[in-house]
């Protein structure tokens, strides 16, 4: 059955790629064939249509590749989400991967960033720890990174704000602890 899903998938690929070259032949008033350059939106024109055909199915190689990498963490994930129930994890972190495999399996990273926020707004007032613990690492973890950049940085006034910023994530880990 995940086979012919395939298939069927990979038909209606082609189908596309087939649409689009078609479309680009047709719409170039000069009539020469053009695609992206890897990826990377620099417009060249090209000398056939197989090098037209060729920079789509890079692109969809690519894409492939992302939804092969979604799927194997989303495998390891629910693996996750079982051991995790298993053990008697609290709800918030199993509730979290949970909401990332969904997100990886949809290709939806927006779902999980969303939820995330409003899980960690939820369980954060009711005062859960484990999510008290992980909002607590990512404040560290950016004030890390705004102390290496206040280091880096050479202009005053970005200093000021950089500085700023600092006192304020460290207020917030006081507030955590």
């Amino acid at each position: 059955m995940a086979l012919e899903a395939l298939k069927r998938y990979a038909m209606e690929q082609n189908q596309a790629i087939e649409a689009e070259i078609d479309r680009l032949l047709k719409n170039d008033t000069l009539k020469r064939p053009t695609s992206d350059e890897k990826g990377k939106s620099n417009i060249k024109p090209l000398v056939s249509k197989e090098n037209v055909a060729e920079g789509l199915l890079e692109r969809l190689a690519a894409a492939y590749k992302k939804q092969q990498e979604n799927v194997k963490k989303s495998e390891r994930l629910r693996a996750e989400v079982n051991k995790s129930i298993q053990a008697g994890e609290p709800v918030y972190k199993v509730l979290l991967k949970a909401i990332e495999c969904i997100s990886l399996m949809t290709g939806d990273k927006v779902f999980y960033d969303m939820n995330k926020d409003y899980l960690q707004t939820i369980y954060g007032i009711l005062g859960e720890p484990a999510a008290i613990e992980i909002e607590r690492q990512e404040v560290e973890q950016r004030l890390k990174r705004l102390m290496a950049a206040y280091e880096k940085e050479k202009d005053p006034g970005a200093k000021q704000r950089i500085k700023a910023a600092i006192k304020a994530h460290e207020e917030k880990i006081k507030t955590l602890e």
